[in-house]
């Protein structure tokens, strides 16, 4: 199959990483190195988007340990018929499987490893998330090139003892929108969720887990109402629906006025992002919020957390407030909300302008051109 490019990743859940995925596996990038990618879990999720896109997937179905023994053949079988060129890595599992599946290949294609996550504390005290980085910080010493989604990711994994020596910061790459079909999306979501065509709307596109901080971002809507202010606010994304349990208590203290409008998974992120005159996050960890940057790229102005590399690429087109801060967090939303339209859509152009710049799927599609040049270079040289 020439240049196959074949992608490990953990799932195909709907999440940053596989979105960031298939935006480059369904890229220009693909004509050059024609993608195939192995999931480790078996999930619902994005498999569909894949299949439209075009791209083969194979899911191993290893939703247990115990079930690794027989898969080991069905992906040595695998890899032997796929005979790729390059082996790329996606987060940490599918980091350690693309390395198994590098031994398996037997013609030693190139390895990649993509890190999508920074392991902060609170990782390290989750057993299997530390057992998992302590074997990758022994395996790291095999990839040609280990691509970083942000400085913040591999500063930390530095300080966790990874190899640096082949490490370098790609951030993941975003398509630019169209303005037509975003004023469309504009109106069409409001209409769909009854919001007025004049009401403000704020949105978070999440999930329910401990590193995006949701109990903060509600608190930080009930401030917001509480000061006086006005608007509806879209929350979809994993556990973002009101038969979350955990999120149930949460909704109930929030005051009957307060419009929110819980989606839940939802796989038309950039319709709802088009819909929104603010995008925000309240994240505790993040390396590189897809979710932020998409909604850059729409022209619409950000409130997120000081976490990450999310100061970096926000600079002055948003508003960036300290962690678990949700009174910071409240007056960020109001002071922006408040700014004249004019104010509002200059930031917005400035957000799309500086991800066209900096973020573009083009140019991530050009460093990584560049890398597996020079990484074939350097094969040729030492061969």
């Amino acid at each position: 199959m020439g240049n196959t490019m074949l992608y490990v990743i953990t799932s195909l859940s709907v999440g940053g990483a596989q979105k960031a995925l298939l935006n480059l596996a369904s890229s220009d990038f693909s004509r050059d190195y024609p993608p195939v990618v192995i999931a480790l879990v078996e999930v619902d999720g994005v498999q569909k988007q894949f299949a439209e896109a075009g791209i083969p997937v194979h899911v191993l179905g290893i939703n247990r340990l115990t079930q690794l023994p027989w898969v080991l053949p069905r992906l040595f079988g695998l890899v032997r018929k796929i005979k790729p060129q390059v082996i790329h890595g996606w987060m940490h599992h599918g980091n350690l499987f693309a390395t198994l599946t590098w031994w398996l290949a037997g013609c030693r294609p190139v390895l990649l490893w993509g890190m999508h996550h920074t392991p902060e504390k609170a990782t390290l005290e989750r057993k299997q998330h530390a057992l998992v980085l302590k074997v990758g910080r022994w395996l790291s010493r095999f990839p040609q090139q280990i691509v970083y989604v942000s400085r913040r990711s591999m500063q930390r994994h530095a300080e966790l003892g990874y190899a640096m020596q082949h490490a370098q910061v790609i951030a993941n790459g975003i398509p630019l929108g169209n303005n037509r079909e975003q004023a469309a999306h504009y109106a069409s979501v409001r209409q769909e969720l009854g919001i007025p065509a004049n009401a403000r709307l704020i949105g978070s596109l999440t999930r329910y887990v401990p590193e995006k901080d949701i109990p903060n971002l509600l608190n930080a809507i009930r401030l917001y109402q509480e000061g006086g202010e006005d608007a509806h606010f879209l929350l979809a994304g994993e556990g973002m629906n009101a038969h979350n349990p955990a999120l149930q208590p949460l909704l109930s203290a929030l005051p009957d006025a307060i419009k929110v409008h819980l989606l839940g998974v939802r796989t038309d992120a950039q319709r709802l992002i088009a819909a929104l005159d603010i995008a925000t996050l309240s994240s505790q960890r993040e390396a590189f919020p897809l979710f932020l940057a998409e909604a850059m790229a729409a022209g619409v102005p950000c409130v997120a957390t000081d976490v990450g590399d999310i100061a970096e690429f926000v600079a002055d087109t948003g508003t960036i407030v300290p962690v678990a801060d949700a009174a910071a967090l409240a007056n960020a939303l109001s002071g922006l909300l408040n700014q004249a339209p004019k104010v509002r859509e200059s930031l917005g152009e400035q957000a799309r302008q500086r991800v066209a710049a900096r973020y573009s799927l083009n140019a991530v599609i050009q460093a990584y051109q560049q890398m597996l040049g020079k990484v074939a270079t350097y094969s040729v040289s030492n061969a």
